[in-house]
C-alpha cells in the first residue's frame, strides 16, 4: 500500500491564520516543508482519511484525481477533518465522470453522518462505522479503534478510557483507522491521545507495517488528553514494540503538527529517532520507501 500525506497541520494550519509567532514567521520566510495544510491522506489513490478544508488545493498540489476515491474516512467531525460542503459538489450537475461510477461512501461516526446528512445525493452516501468492527470496503478491510480525543467533562456520552486508566467521556465517538490489504497494514492516528488499553489489546502482536502518530502539541509537553507530542510518540513507539504490535520493520511516522509547539522540519526529525517526520506531499509505500 501507498500512503500519501496531503496535509500535515492541525486546524490552523502553519503558518497559523492571523498569527506572527516566531515559529509562524519563520515558516513563511522558509517555505518549502515548513508549510503545512490542515491534516488529510490517501491511501493508493483511491481511500481518502479525513476531508478538510484544505482538500481542494491539496488534490491540485498533490496531482490526485479525487474522481477515483472509493470510499472516505473521516476520524471524526470537526472542520479541519470534515468539510461536508465540498463533498456535496460530487452531486450531478457539478461532477461530471461516467455515469455507470457507484456512490462515494462516506464513513465516520454519529455525528459525522448529522453533519453530512443536508449534503447526501445519490452520487454520495454515508455509512456509520464503530470501533472494532472491521469492514470490508473496495478490497481493504478497515477497522476502526476508540480516540482518545472530543475530550468534554461536562458531557456523559461516548465514554473512553485513556492510556493511564482514567475513564473520559467525549462529546462524539472519535476513530482512528487501521487499513489492512494483501498482507499489508497501515494505523492512520489521528487525532488521538496515547492509545487506550482496549486499543493495545487490540493491536498487539500485529506487527504493523506503518504507524502514523498525532503530534499536534510537537515540543510542549500538554496536561490535557486529545493530543500527542514529541515525547507521547516516543513513549508510545516503545509500548507498540513491547507489545509486539510493532516491529523492527516497522516504519513510524510523525503528523498532524500545531504551530503552538512546532520547531523547524530538521530539529524535529533530530527530536523524533525512529521516526519519519511528515511534511506536505510526503508520500511513502509500507515498505518505507518515499515514493
Amino acid at each position: 500500500m501507498k500512503i500519501q500525506f496531503m496535509g500535515t497541520a492541525a486546524a490552523e494550519g502553519a503558518p497559523a491564520l492571523f498569527c506572527t509567532c516566531a515559529h509562524c514567521r519563520y515558516a513563511r520566510a522558509r517555505g518549502g516543508r515548513e508549510i503545512r495544510s490542515r491534516a488529510g491522506s490517501i491511501v493508493d489513490g483511491r481511500l481518502k482519511l479525513d476531508f478538510g478544508p484544505d482538500s481542494f488545493k491539496q488534490m491540485l498540489d498533490c496531482g490526485v484525481d479525487y474522481t477515483n476515491l472509493r470510499a472516505v474516512l473521516i476520524t471524526h467531525s470537526h472542520d479541519d477533518h470534515l468539510l461536508p460542503t465540498d463533498l456535496a459538489y460530487r452531486r450531478e450537475g457539478y461532477g461530471h465522470f461516467a455515469p455507470d461510477d457507484v456512490p462515494l461512501t462516506v464513513y465516520g461516526n454519529e455525528a459525522v453522518g448529522e453533519a453530512l446528512w443536508p449534503h447526501l445525493n445519490p452520487r454520495l452516501r454515508f455509512e456509520r462505522i464503530r470501533p472494532f468492527e472491521p469492514m470490508e470496503i473496495d478490497g481493504y478491510r478497515v477497522t476502526a479503534l476508540d480516540a482518545v480525543h472530543c475530550v468534554q467533562s461536562d458531557s456523559d456520552r461516548y465514554p473512553v478510557t485513556a492510556a493511564d486508566g482514567k475513564a473520559l467521556h467525549r462529546s462524539e465517538e472519535a476513530l482512528f483507522y487501521l487499513i489492512e490489504r494483501g498482507g499489508e497494514s497501515l494505523l492512520y492516528a489521528h487525532d488521538t491521545d496515547e492509545f487506550t488499553p482496549r486499543d493495545m489489546e487490540f493491536l498487539a502482536g500485529r506487527k504493523l507495517d506503518l504507524i502514523s502518530m498525532d503530534c499536534t502539541n510537537g515540543v510542549q509537553d500538554c496536561d490535557y488528553y486529545g493530543h500527542m507530542g514529541i515525547n507521547d510518540n516516543l513513549r508510545m513507539r516503545e509500548k507498540l514494540l513491547a507489545n509486539g504490535a510493532a516491529d523492527a520493520h516497522t516504519i513510524f511516522v510523525s503528523n498532524h503538527f500545531s504551530h503552538n509547539g512546532l520547531a523547524p522540519y530538521e530539529e524535529l526529525c533530530r527530536r523524533l529517532p525512529g521516526f519519519r517526520v511528515s511534511y506536505d506531499g510526503m508520500t511513502l509505500n509500507t515498505k518505507g520507501e518515499k515514493l
